[in-house]
């Protein structure tokens, strides 16, 4: 039977599927204005949201009292495992394909793992080491379709150092919370990292963009989607589980969002490979071995009466 940690698998399950799914939505936000500037919108959104929501399911007093100890860790957290991640992200991809991009991405649940020994001094697990390889096998069939050709093709430049950078941020902020955050609330822990990441965007578009709202319908829907599914919601979920599973099973996950993003593609009208749906296959089989388990049944002795 399953385990009941299944209901943690579904809050992954889903913000991959969101995460996956951002990325066309933040498509749209961008053709309205700057990628960072989208980016500030939809921090604002998701600060506000949680923050309404913590108005009324307010924080413990003990919550409190841990996050103002550790509020440095807070606050480092916020700039590193979500600001800085964005920041990278987003300047990579002026040097870089999007494919490149993905493909670097990728390597969350490796570089987790790896930076997990020295910090966590955790020790691989057969099945951890099996799952990462199929994971990673099936984001290289998806993102190339299969053509082995375009692997081989791959080289490295500017914007792949920025993004593997962008990668390495958001996995050691995931191994950091479990290390330095893990007692406090990880509603009430979402809710303060998506407000420091809400100052410093902010701060940052201040120094750099010119603000600009268009009222398109398509606009607000893409912020509304990008500010309150994609930050709030789903990065509460994925708080809650990387307490509840740990952080080397929670970003296996993250295989998966290149797995939706295709597939919203290609209910967008593109086309899809089988190289793609063997690809989805083997990043699903990965996240089975390394998730479910199964409890073997006793055996049942006959009992006369």
């Amino acid at each position: 039977m399953l385990t009941n940690k299944t209901k943690f698998y579904f809050f992954l399950i889903f913000t991959t599927l969101i995460w996956g799914v951002n990325f066309h939505v933040s498509q749209i936000a961008i053709e309205h204005v700057g990628a960072m500037l989208a980016g500030t919108y939809r921090y604002i959104l998701g600060a506000l949201l949680l923050g309404a929501f913590m108005f009324f399911k307010k924080p413990t007093e003990i919550d409190i009292k841990q996050s103002l100890s550790k509020w440095k860790h807070i606050v480092f957290l916020g700039i590193t495992g979500a600001f800085l991640y964005n920041i990278l992200f987003l300047e990579g991809l002026k040097h870089t394909t999007a494919f490149n991009g993905v493909l670097i991405i990728g390597l969350t649940p490796l570089n987790t793992a790896l930076i997990s020994i020295p910090m966590l001094g955790h020790r691989l697990k057969r099945k951890e080491m099996i799952s990462i390889a199929l994971g990673f096998m099936g984001i290289l069939f998806v993102i190339s379709k299969g053509d082995l050709e375009v692997i081989r093709a791959l080289s490295f430049s500017k914007g792949d150092l920025l993004i593997l950078g962008a990668n390495l941020s958001f996995s050691f902020g995931n191994v950091f919370i479990k290390k330095y955050l893990g007692h406090i609330s990880p509603l009430w822990l979402t809710n303060l990292v998506t407000w420091v990441a809400c100052f410093a965007f902010c701060i940052y578009s201040v120094g750099f963009e010119t603000f600009v709202f268009p009222m398109d319908t398509d606009f607000l829907l893409a912020v509304f989607f990008m500010g309150a599914l994609s930050t709030a919601i789903c990065g509460a979920f994925w708080f809650i589980s990387i307490k509840e599973l740990g952080a080397e099973t929670s970003t296996l996950f993250t295989n998966l969002v290149p797995v939706f993003g295709t597939t919203a593609s290609f209910i967008l009208g593109e086309e899809i490979s089988i190289g793609q749906v063997f690809g989805g296959i083997l990043v699903i089989t990965a996240l089975l071995i390394n998730s479910i388990q199964w409890r073997k049944k006793k055996a049942i002795e006959a009992v006369s009466l």
